[in-house]
């Protein structure tokens, strides 16, 4: 065999090697794309799935609804917080949330950088973390108020960061 006919097979098999890679790249998602499909998951009760659209630091913010001072209608309550640095503690904490939380919108509504403010009472004091992100608006059911979740992905690295649900 020739050193001409090795270099030709080696360039042959290099070009396939690059054709095949190309081929099975898989395309990165958009911000509204990781949302919908985390949204998905909740009510499929996948946690491998959201710990995969998931990065870290993660910041998960619930405020129950309670009933106003005045006696009339109801108000947002206390926020609880929380912070999870690794996908371990995060993961046993979302087995207990798949199962209480659900979503009955699957198709976020982006919510533009101009419209933070509107909310205000969802964002809270952690407004700026929410604004190096895109946030997705879900309905999740009205009762006698409406309960939503917002989703905050990072526009760089297309993981959901926080989650916010009333």
């Amino acid at each position: 065999m020739s050193i001409k006919s090795v270099i030709n097979k080696a360039a042959i098999y290099l070009f396939l090697m690059m054709s095949l890679n190309a081929c099975v790249t898989t395309p990165e998602l958009t911000t509204n794309e990781a949302a919908n499909q985390f949204a998905k998951a909740i009510n499929k009760n996948d946690t491998q799935i959201l710990i995969a659209l998931s990065g870290f630091s993660f910041y998960v913010h619930n405020q129950k609804w309670e009933a106003a001072n005045d006696g009339y209608g109801f108000v947002l309550g206390k926020r609880d917080s929380r912070v999870f640095e690794e996908s371990e503690n995060f993961s046993v904490y979302l087995r207990g949330l798949v199962e209480e939380l659900e979503v009955n919108s699957v198709d976020g509504i982006y919510i533009p950088l101009a419209e933070y403010s509107r909310f205000h009472d969802e964002f809270g004091s952690y407004s700026m973390q929410w604004k190096s992100q895109d946030a997705y608006l879900f309905l999740r059911g009205m009762g006698d108020v409406e309960h939503i979740m917002i989703l905050g992905v990072n526009r760089k690295t297309k993981k959901i960061e926080q989650i916010y649900f009333n």
